[in-house]
């Protein structure tokens, strides 16, 4: 019999560690951003941060509010701070609580989200293919196997460029 589980929460349970460390106490804020603040304002800004008052509980903590931290494109914050009220409203309203009591706005180029002229992709080297493939040895579904290798791969190698790669 097969032993089939949702993407999802594998998804969720790797990822958890990157997000708590931005703040998120889960990854459906970034993921679901468009749906909550509308194309609109996801096309001009991303989720970058959420910070948590400090020092106190965290009944008392949530009943402040945090301070949501926004990656605008360059040009687009004074566009966005028209809008700051809607936005934690709508964020608000998503959480079912008042989550979010400030919001930032800080300009910079957002990662993703233009490609850059010119930019190699990075080829996985074979100790990187070796890396991923012991680490899918498990997996029983050779193009399961096969796929996943490529995107670990894939972005071991991305990962490696972009750390090595002055900002």
């Amino acid at each position: 019999m097969w032993n089939m589980k949702s993407l999802d929460q594998h998804f969720r349970q790797i990822t958890r560690p990157a997000f708590e460390h931005y703040g998120f106490a889960h990854g459906d804020l970034v993921a679901q951003w468009a749906a909550i603040v509308g194309d609109d304002v996801a096309a001009l800004c991303s989720p970058e941060r959420l910070a948590w008052p400090r020092g106190r509980d965290k009944k008392q903590r949530q009943t402040e509010g945090a301070t949501l931290t926004v990656r605008a494109d360059q040009g687009a914050g004074l566009a966005l701070s028209y809008q700051v009220i809607a936005i934690m409203e709508r964020i608000n309203a998503f959480f079912g609580y008042h989550a979010v009591a400030n919001l930032k706005i800080v300009q910079r180029a957002r990662s993703g989200r233009s490609p850059v002229a010119g930019r190699k992709v990075a080829k996985p080297t074979p100790d990187i293919i070796e890396s991923v493939q012991q680490k899918t040895d498990a997996v029983q579904d050779s193009e399961l196997k096969e796929a996943l290798v490529r995107l670990g791969s894939a972005a071991l190698a991305n990962a490696e460029v972009r750390s090595k790669t002055p900002q």
